[in-house]
């Protein structure tokens, strides 16, 4: 009986053990699927994130447009308002000049016709003259008056059409005016709704706040590693610049040395030549000029020892160096890029908006929240394309995440960088000409295909605000 009872406790213990293992299996499985669940989850959230926040990025660059069309539109009324303004005051100047003529006229002819005594016409007030002269006096002083009535009848016609002239133009700009005034409108309405748009998009990243720190990590990691590889790239560019830059003045300075023992080999064949030509021609001489042509090599030596004291190999030797300076002064002065600041081409083809600008700067609609951008980010419509903004050559292409593809171009002592580029149309030692298309700016199919481009404009590692140099 106790056998019995020992081996039915002993069955027991191991289904407990068997449904214990069997359990924590499930358990383990039911765990690392939540994990994946949840790792998924939070991608998605970052990606959401990401979208809110380049999408309000984007209502920023609106909201700045919108102002900007607003200023412009207030500066335009405010320029049709000045000019209303004259062209009121130029109405009642000639308003008073036209009452002005029309009076003076007025009184001019009741004046002649009072002085005519009431004749009834001009011929019966000529000839009721007392005397011949008086008679030629009134003719003429009629004729005149005719003349005077005519220039200033045209004078009440052109100042009648200048009044009406200026009328119909005050009413055009009126109507300008109210034009302006619709689209003020509308540009403010449409800056109102976006202002609301951009304060649920702030609603909505300050409830995800864990997630929008990520997000915002991320694309500071991503920035500290593009600045990391272009200052390492740049380097390794002045690297090889500088050596170079010495294999080419070791070659020169070779090559001069061998320009240098040519010259003096020569010069040594010369001498011996003429010590040759002497001493035959000392040979030829008879004995009884022997004293003379004893006199012969000590001439010789003389001319050898003056020719080994001139000083042109020296001056020769001196001419390289001069030459070099003066090329490396004309690379400088040559240099187009530096003088075209201002006029270059921006680097994108078509429309475009800058959501991100150049520098350090607090987030105009997150509190607590500071960007700092290297270049600035532009986006365009899904499909646009990047170009050259000036004539140079491709120096490197590479990848790195959040960037796809970057294309880096020197001009110069100058580089400027494009940045998240998926089909480029060049390659490293490609020379480019200004306005050339370098790629298709990548369009993100997790955001809508926007498309953005990060550009970025440098002086060897010296960061420069790009848009103090394109336009």
């Amino acid at each position: 009986m106790i056998v019995m009872l020992l081996s039915a406790v002993d069955m027991s213990a191991a289904r407990k053990r068997t449904r214990s293992v069997s359990s924590v299996k499930q358990e383990q499985k039911a765990n690392a699927q939540a994990i994946k669940k949840t790792s998924q989850q939070l991608d998605e959230n970052a990606k959401a994130t990401s979208r809110t926040l380049n999408a309000l990025n984007t209502l920023g660059a609106e909201i700045r447009q919108q102002n900007d069309s607003i200023a412009s539109i207030n500066h335009q009324i405010d320029s049709i308002d000045s000019a209303m303004k004259h062209i009121n005051d130029s109405i009642v100047t000639l308003d008073g000049k036209l009452a002005a003529l029309r009076d003076s006229y007025a009184r001019s002819v009741t004046r002649i016709k009072n002085s005519q005594q009431g004749s009834m016409d001009k011929l019966a007030f000529i000839f009721s003259a007392e005397s011949f002269t008086q008679a030629y006096r009134r003719f003429r002083y009629l004729g005149e008056f005719s003349k005077w009535r005519k220039r200033r009848n045209d004078e009440i016609k052109e100042v009648q059409a200048r009044l009406e002239k200026q009328r119909d133009e005050l009413t055009r700009l009126q109507g300008v005016k109210s034009g302006m005034l619709t689209r003020m409108n509308v540009a403010r309405n449409d800056l109102e709704k976006k202002q609301n748009e951009t304060s649920a998009l702030v609603a909505k990243l300050k409830k995800e706040g864990a997630s929008l720190k990520k997000v915002l990590r991320q694309k500071e990691a991503q920035a500290r590693a593009l600045d990391n590889e272009l200052d390492r790239l740049i380097a390794e560019e002045q690297r090889r610049q500088a050596e170079e830059e010495k294999r080419r003045q070791a070659e020169e300075k070779r090559k001069e040395q061998e320009r240098l023992l040519a010259e003096e080999n020569a010069r040594k064949k010369q001498q011996q030549k003429e010590q040759e030509a002497k001493a035959a021609a000392k040979n030829g001489k008879s004995d009884s000029k022997s004293d003379k042509a004893k006199s012969a090599p000590a001439a010789a030596e003389q001319p050898e020892r003056k020719a080994v004291a001139q000083p042109k190999p020296a001056s020769t030797a001196a001419k390289p160096a001069t030459n070099y300076a003066m090329a490396e002064t004309s690379r400088k002065l040559t240099g187009s890029f530096e003088s075209n600041k201002g006029r270059l081409l921006f680097p994108v083809n078509g429309k475009y908006k800058i959501v991100r600008p150049f520098g350090r700067h607090k987030h105009p609609d997150l509190p607590h929240v500071t960007t700092d951008n290297g270049g600035i980010d532009i986006e365009v419509p899904a499909g646009g394309t990047a170009r050259a903004v000036f004539d140079g050559t491709v120096s490197e292409v590479f990848r790195l995440p959040g960037y796809n593809t970057i294309v880096m171009v020197r001009h110069g002592k100058y580089l400027t960088i494009y940045a998240n580029l998926s089909n480029i149309n060049v390659k490293k030692g490609d020379a480019l000409m200004q306005g050339q298309t370098i790629g298709t700016i990548y369009s993100d199919p997790d955001d809508g295909n926007r498309s953005i481009l990060h550009f970025e404009l440098r002086q060897e590692k010296q960061k420069l605000n790009p848009t103090a140099w394109v336009r």
